[in-house]
């Protein structure tokens, strides 16, 4: 047998607990940095879709808005 497990059964058994309760902790800060990446990229495409409906600029140095003919490009229309 080889991979992980056979590698884990030949550590000590606090020394595999412990390595596997780091990938855990690992695995659950992953998942949070995630769900806020989610979160804050939806926050933001909300508060560019509201302020231009409302006539204001964003000012977001990140935010690039595509003239209305690109945008029909990129998603496969035809000009």
């Amino acid at each position: 047998m080889s991979g992980a497990r056979a590698e884990l059964r030949r550590l000590p058994w606090w020394a595999a607990i412990t390595v596997v309760l780091l990938g855990l902790i690992v695995l659950a800060l992953r998942t949070a940095g995630l769900a806020v990446l989610l979160l804050v990229d939806l926050v933001e495409r909300l508060d560019v879709a509201v302020g231009t409906a409302a006539g204001i600029s964003p000012l977001g140095a990140s935010t690039v808005l595509l003239p209305p003919d690109l945008t029909a490009a990129f998603r496969g229309g035809a000009r």
